[in-house]
């Protein structure tokens, strides 16, 4: 025979209190799990970010560099220019010069055996 058990108020609130600290213990595990996978998330998400900024600012560094390359490059290569041309008008300078002393010299001398 089954016998039909009625639980007085007291034994149902109990129950009751059990079946909501059980949920209560249940819902706070649960946000345990979502706080600390959100943790895990935004630590992950925290190290891509800066490894992507990392990246960029070797990326922005590198060309710098790159430019500044350039630019030392292109500032050789008229130096080196202005350079050679200075050097051509000072050979023209000094042939000029030769050619005055050899045409004084030669004056001088067609000047005194005149005399």
């Amino acid at each position: 025979m089954v016998q039909n058990i009625t639980l007085s108020p007291l034994d149902q609130i109990r129950l009751c209190e059990a079946e909501v600290t059980r949920r209560i213990a249940s819902a706070r595990q649960a946000a345990e799990k979502g706080v600390s996978k959100a943790r895990s998330e935004a630590a992950t998400l925290k190290m891509q970010a800066m490894e992507r900024g990392r990246q960029r600012g070797q990326a922005q560094y590198e060309e710098v560099i790159s430019r500044s390359e350039e630019e030392a490059r292109v500032m050789v290569a008229q130096a080196q220019r202005r350079s050679d041309e200075l050097l051509r008008r000072s050979v023209r300078r000094i042939e000029q010069a030769v050619r005055q002393v050899v045409n004084i010299v030669t004056g001088l001398d067609g000047g005194r055996s005149e005399t």
